[in-house]
């Protein structure tokens, strides 16, 4: 319960400080990458170190596969249905497909699941990113008609510093750490929920839900909805799992969309006011979605 509260705290905290007009313009981009250079490497090296391998973990590392593809094919059949002009169906299959699976992720699992889901968690959002590293710049280009070049999909995943963490963290796992390496990771690990979402906070915005409302529908629909629906029927009829697992995954497949996978769309012309809009208004919606998915576990 204090996680939660914690959560909720923060992000009241920051929108406060942005409503204050006296933070700098790139105050949650340097928050962000505060938590992406240091926190999230940091709790990537401490629970990956020590996660015990077996079939739930191939079911954790198959989920962000599974959302994407379910979400390409759902955003398809929308565009069809409501006649979506292709940048759109390219926003909501790009910024949909992916999720916030660590900024806004982990605090989340840890509030609603326990400290004991982290490892879980991170499983989860490593797989996230190379999905993002590789179907989802497909998807970018594809929707734009740009060229796509693997060498860059290389590079940007050997460049991401959680993955190097994780890499680090399997290389190193026969090897256990001192007990002050693990009070160092925990107290960096610690950094992450407050300042993650206070970052979410002072970033959340009204307007940009308004110049996209019915597609800012439509995308919540099937990212909060639709898709944790069919990763629940996935975990339990495909891969037969339960308990924790089964949770994380759930809760991991209902959060906003990833940051980056917004920024991509804004960059590429995909429907920016609706990238904008799922990435910020997306987050309230996620974590009360995550919740009530939760209960179904």
């Amino acid at each position: 319960m204090a996680s939660l509260i914690l959560v909720l705290a923060c992000l009241i905290a920051g929108a406060a400080l942005a409503r204050s007009k006296r933070l700098p313009a790139n105050f949650p981009a340097g928050l962000n990458y505060f938590a992406i250079q240091i926190s999230l490497p940091a709790l990537v090296l401490q629970h990956l170190h020590k996660i015990a391998f077996g079939a739930d973990v191939l079911w954790l590392f198959a989920t962000p596969a599974i959302v994407f593809a379910a979400t390409a094919a759902l955003a398809l059949a929308a565009g069809a249905l409501l006649r979506l002009d292709k940048a759109t169906v390219g926003c909501l299959t790009l910024v949909c497909g992916t999720s916030n699976t660590s900024i806004v992720g982990v605090p989340v699992v840890q509030a609603l699941i326990g400290s004991a889901a982290i490892g879980h968690a991170l499983v989860v959002d490593q797989a996230n990113f190379i999905v993002m590293c590789t179907a989802g710049l497909v998807v970018a280009d594809l929707y734009t008609g740009g060229a796509m070049s693997w060498r860059g999909v290389a590079r940007q995943l050997a460049g991401y510093r959680p993955i190097q963490a994780m890499a680090l963290a399997l290389l190193l796992r026969p090897v256990p750490f001192p007990s002050v390496v693990e009070d160092v990771l925990t107290a960096l690990g610690a950094t992450l929920t407050p300042i993650a979402m206070i970052s979410v906070g002072a970033s959340f915005s009204l307007r940009s839900a308004r110049d996209a409302a019915r597609n800012f529908m439509v995308g919540i629909g099937l990212k909060l909805l639709v898709v944790p629906a069919i990763v629940l029927a996935c975990g339990l009829y495909v891969f037969s799992q339960r308990g924790v697992p089964l949770a994380v995954a759930l809760v991991q497949a209902a959060m906003p969309p990833m940051i980056i996978a917004g920024l991509i769309a804004i960059d590429k012309k995909l429907d920016p006011p609706l990238a904008g809009a799922l990435m910020t208004l997306g987050v309230p919606a996620s974590i009360a979605a995550a919740w009530l998915w939760f209960q179904l576990t």
